[in-house]
C-alpha cells in the first residue's frame, strides 16, 4: 500500500504497521516512506532506539492492557 501511495504523492509518508528495526530500515531504504512509526512497539520498549542500535531483544506489546484506563501496560515495561 505505501509503495503505491508513495509513488502518487510528494508529501511526507509516515508508514506504520508491524515494522521492527530491520523492516523499518528496509522501508526507508526503498525510499517510499520518509518516516517509520513504531506505535505499540515503542510503547512496550521505551528505550526502543537503544534496543535497535544494540540489536537487543524487544518486549512484546500486551494489547490486553492497552486503552484500559490503568497504568498496567503503559509504565511497567522493562528497560534494558
Amino acid at each position: 500500500m505505501f509503495e503505491t501511495f508513495g509513488k502518487l504523492t510528494h508529501h511526507t509518508i509516515i508508514a506504520n504497521g508491524g515494522y521492527d528495526g530491520d523492516s523499518g530500515e528496509a522501508e526507508l531504504t526503498r525510499g517510499i516512506a520518509t518516516i517509520i512509526s513504531y506505535g505499540s512497539l515503542f510503547l512496550a520498549n521505551p528505550d526502543l532506539p537503544k534496543r535497535f542500535a544494540l540489536r537487543a531483544a524487544l518486549n512484546q506489546p500486551d494489547r490486553a492492557t492497552m486503552f484500559g484506563g490503568g497504568v498496567k501496560g503503559y509504565t511497567d515495561y522493562a528497560f534494558l
